[in-house]
């Protein structure tokens, strides 16, 4: 169990992940929010031009450019929030997140054995709980899972702090009974 990499490790490790999805969300929602802006600006001009029959050039321009910022927005936002869940699954896979992989530290049995894709998997989930259940909640007549997705995600959030006791296990360790090891130590 001394073994185990405290709170120091994983939390450079949150912050290399952090900078990197930044990086990647910040193109990838530039690109998605430009192109979405673009599709929306367009409707939106010719949707306000048409409907005020004879509005003015600068009446379908703001409508456009409206359409457009808004359209941006809402699709910086989506692919921001895709790099984050696709970004995630990494871990889900692979036992380390980009941030840990750099730092030498991966996920195995709490016992120190390497560990299966099963069990990044079961992990991942415990994990992204809040998460998971805010994608479901979005299904018409599920939103109360909403309220459900936000408590599982203080939850998880505070149980992050539990790394810094004796167990250096985080809640979502503990309830798939793993922790992170540098990648030296552990077994087969």
């Amino acid at each position: 169990m001394d073994k185990r990499v405290g709170f120091g490790p994983r939390l450079g490790a949150v912050l290399i992940d952090m900078i990197i999805v930044g990086v990647v969300g910040l193109v990838v929602g530039l690109v998605v929010g430009g192109a979405i802006g673009g599709i929306l600006g367009g409707g939106a001009g010719g949707a306000l031009g048409g409907a005020l029959g004879g509005a003015t050039g600068d009446t379908a321009a703001g409508g456009a450019a409206l359409g457009a910022a808004l359209g941006a927005v809402i699709g910086a936002m989506a692919a921001l929030g895709g790099v984050v869940f696709f970004y995630g699954l990494i871990e889900a896979f692979t036992g380390a997140s980009p941030g840990k992989m750099v730092l030498k530290l991966k996920v195995g049995h709490e016992d120190g054995r390497r560990a299966s894709v099963s069990t990044y998997a079961a992990r991942w989930a415990v994990k992204y709980a809040g998460t998971l259940l805010g994608m479901v909640a979005l299904l018409p007549g599920l939103h109360l899972l909403g309220t459900l997705a936000s408590l599982a995600g203080i939850v998880i959030f505070l149980g992050c702090f539990l790394v810094l006791g004796d167990k250096r296990q985080a809640l979502h360790d503990v309830a798939a009974r793993t922790a992170v090891f540098r990648r030296s130590d552990l077994t087969a």
